[in-house]
């Protein structure tokens, strides 16, 4: 609405309403909104939804003395056309709507005006469309009215809250949902990366498990099991006991198996748990790679670039 506020070269409103001629007024404690003394009408009320709600408020000053023959031609030409949904196709329409009133095309003439004989209604300037007066003032003020009184524009500041609240709810399961599909992958992969990097890198030893320990326990009304392992290695000439990572449980008791060290801990070399972790999460993480490459096509489909 801030343009609607501006002032011509001599600080008088630039506007008036169509109603009754008057010019347009700011209304207290409503930054951008202007009204009409006499009749009441407010620039901030939501029209029908037609490109005919775009004149509801003119120039106080036209172009030439073709002008307001143009534009009150126009109106009646797309007063019950519905609003086009973007800025581009509503202009477009003005455009259009202008070139079959008064046969120019602001978009393709280098004409600052025309005369137009069925416009001619007396006066100096009679019939004359100043070309540049449309593309500059007149088209971008009716499309700035008919996308403003859209009612599709008015919709987050009257649809009743619980659909706020639906849309939210909507949000907040749609963040859940993408919570436990990118947790799956993460922890799969994160821990077969984790894992791989544990038995890849450290000393090299040869460790003799011991003892498995397996313990199980409920938590929060679920269970979980784990198995503790011991084995011993030799580490310059030095005898070490400590924990063991091999993934075979109670089945690893005795054996003698090539292993690495990190942090007293031995971990088998053997990589098939790490590889089997890494196969397991690297397919999860295609559904988020799939979805983000539809929502990217769609989004360019519902926007194509500009010839």
């Amino acid at each position: 609405m801030e343009g609607l506020a501006a002032a011509d070269g001599y600080g008088l409103a630039a506007y008036v309403c169509t109603r009754d001629r008057r010019q347009l007024e700011p209304v207290p404690d409503a930054a951008g909104v202007l009204r009409c003394p006499s009749c009441g009408y407010r620039t901030d009320e939501p029209g029908g939804g037609m490109l005919g709600d775009a004149f509801d408020i003119a120039h106080r000053q036209w172009g030439l003395r073709g002008d307001p023959h143009a534009w009150n031609a126009m109106r009646e030409l797309v007063a019950s056309t519905p609003t086009p949904p973007t800025a581009d196709a509503v202009r477009a329409a003005f455009v259009d709507a202008l070139n079959r009133v008064a046969d120019v095309d602001i978009d393709h003439t280098d004409e600052p005006q025309v005369f137009r004989q069925h416009l001619d209604h007396g006066g100096m300037s009679g019939g004359s469309v100043n070309v540049e007066w449309w593309r500059t003032q007149g088209i971008p003020l009716l499309v700035d009215r008919a996308i403003t009184r859209s009612p599709a524009e008015r919709l987050s500041a009257t649809e009743p809250a619980r659909r706020r609240h639906r849309s939210v709810g909507s949000a907040m399961s749609g963040v859940a949902v993408w919570a436990v599909v990118l947790a799956i992958p993460a922890a799969l992969v994160g821990g077969g990366g984790w894992l791989l990097n544990q038995r890849a890198f450290g000393t090299r030893v040869e460790a003799t498990v011991l003892e498995c320990d397996s313990s199980g326990s409920i938590i929060r009304g679920g269970s979980t099991f784990r198995t503790d392992c011991i084995a011993e290695w030799t580490i310059d000439g030095r005898l070490v006991v400590g924990g063991f990572e091999g993934g075979n449980g109670k089945s690893d008791v005795g054996k003698t198996v090539d292993a690495t060290v990190r942090d007293d801990v031995a971990y088998s070399r053997s990589l098939v748990l790490p590889i089997v972790l890494l196969a397991l999460g690297l397919p999860f993480l295609m559904f988020p790679v799939i979805a983000i490459k539809q929502r990217a096509r769609r989004r360019s489909e519902l926007n194509p670039p500009a010839p």
